[in-house]
């Protein structure tokens, strides 16, 4: 009961958002057919205050030029994360989400973890509309293709196109 009603005064002031980001990366190598790429990423969200805020990405990555790194054409994708706004300007905040990212898909059979911080920015168009930007990610993540013993893991700072989204929050 205690748990109960702590979390209703918690969310009682909380500002919710709906909204979410995609990504689109077209590779053209030198030799041979090229390849476009994209992310859907649908998200909710609660601000529970002016610094502190949580929210879910649920979505689909069609990965067929390999630009995400994922090793499968089509997965399905769950990222939690908690965000914290670092620096608050006038219509302008910049924040770090902290979570993590699992992806899997089914032909071939693949699972993607990872662990870390993405950076991002969103810019306040008005009361109920902000334009929002991830780009890049510090942190691990793991690749496992079934069957294969070519697990990739790897740890550090991607700041490539895979890893720019964009997208737009509507709040409530």
């Amino acid at each position: 009961m205690t748990l109960a009603m702590g979390m209703m005064a918690l969310t009682m002031n909380a500002q919710m958002y709906v909204g979410g980001g995609f990504g689109f990366q077209s590779v053209t190598p030198e030799v041979g057919d090229g390849e476009t790429s994209f992310k859907f990423l649908p998200e909710f969200g609660m601000q529970f205050d002016e610094n502190w805020g949580a929210g879910v990405q649920i979505g689909y990555i069609s990965d067929k030029g390999g630009a995400y790194s994922l090793g499968a054409e089509n997965a399905f994708v769950f990222s939690p994360y908690v965000r914290y706004t670092a620096l608050k300007l006038k219509n302008v905040n910049l924040f770090l989400d902290g979570g993590f990212d699992y992806a899997q898909s089914k032909k071939p059979k693949v699972t993607a973890f990872g662990l870390g911080i993405k950076p991002g920015v969103a810019v306040s168009l008005n009361e109920k509309l902000s334009f929002v930007a991830h780009f890049g990610f510090l942190g691990y993540k793991s690749v496992d293709p079934d069957g294969d013993d070519n697990k990739v893991t790897s740890i550090g700072l991607d700041a490539d196109g895979s890893e720019l989204t964009f997208g737009l929050y509507y709040n409530f």
